[in-house]
């Protein structure tokens, strides 16, 4: 038995007055940090924390506890940092998980910079639709773009993937631009198989079924599809703002409120977060808020 587990939980608790908050702070779900104090409570045989429906408060026998406990993680936090310095920070082989069309269009572009002012470090990227088992894989980080990440992962949102419909301009000069939601149906449209976009399009409020004649799981492929002009295509604007700015493909019913997911930062529970780590995320977190597509409520750093 881990005589820590627990610890951090309870500290950050009595520190924020909720587990709610607690959770937040710690970047973990709300039951995790519940279930790691009442574990703590229940080897040490003590209650720590009066609990109510609008408070937690420390008893007694928890503030005493908590003293002890702050100046046990303090001093963790300084021997870490100290064992940092020592052995220096950005270093080694950071091996990421993410999106293929993600890697080309948003990582490897800045990548350059950021490997010149980390020579001791090498990137090793995974590329896939599917989602790497972090673990057993041995990933470090991965990058996935969800509505809501999964609650029994650590994360930090770094920004916001919205959807767009685009055309090429000699496709519209041909079949014309729908004015409306509807419209859609009654266009050449191209499915992208592994999303509800295959034939399920949500534009303006309103759910539309589209007849794709032209289908792919790959989001490269969606891309050159619409700057072929084989009809409407739905894609994440980070995938198409290039094409945006230069004209080689137009946005449909802009204004128009669509999907949109965020854009998380994912690391293994179970793993200390190295400074490559928290590097890269910075680093890709600020690539993102330079190009337009920060997220809102991002925190400001993963948890040490």
């Amino acid at each position: 038995m881990d005589p820590f587990a627990g610890i951090e939980a309870f500290a950050k608790v009595v520190e924020c007055g909720s587990f709610t908050a607690a959770a937040a702070q710690l970047q973990t779900a709300k039951s995790s940090v519940s279930e790691a104090v009442r574990g703590l409570e229940e080897r040490l045989g003590v209650r720590l924390l009066d609990r109510t429906t609008r408070k937690v408060r420390a008893t007694e026998a928890g503030l005493a506890f908590y003293a002890r406990c702050r100046r046990l993680l303090d001093d963790a936090e300084a021997a870490r940092a100290a064992a940092q310095a020592e052995h220096g920070a950005v270093q080694g082989r950071l091996r990421i998980a993410l999106p293929e069309a993600f890697a080309s269009r948003i990582v490897v572009p800045g990548l350059y910079g950021f490997l010149n002012a980390h020579p001791g470090l090498e990137i090793d990227l995974v590329e896939s639709h599917a989602i790497s088992r972090l673990v057993e894989e041995g990933i470090d980080l991965a990058i996935r773009i969800v509505a809501v990440p999964e609650e029994n992962l650590v994360v930090r949102r770094i920004g916001t993937s919205q959807i767009v419909v685009v055309a090429a301009p000699g496709y519209l000069a041909r079949a014309g631009a729908p004015a409306t939601p509807a419209d859609l149906a009654q266009h050449a449209c191209v499915g992208f198989t592994p999303l509800d976009w295959r034939d399920t399009w949500r534009v303006g409020g309103r759910t539309v079924r589209v007849a794709p004649r032209l289908l792919t799981n790959a989001s490269e492929t969606l891309r050159a599809a619409a700057l072929a002009g084989h009809g409407l295509v739905a894609l994440p604007r980070w995938m198409v703002d290039d094409a945006l700015a230069g004209g080689a493909l137009v946005e449909v019913l802009p204004g128009l409120e669509t999907p949109a997911s965020g854009i998380y930062a994912v690391y293994p529970t179970n793993r200390l977060l190295t400074p490559k780590v928290r590097a890269f995320v910075d680093h890709l977190a600020a690539e993102l808020a330079r190009r337009g597509f920060a997220g809102p409520h991002a925190p400001a750093a993963l948890p040490a």
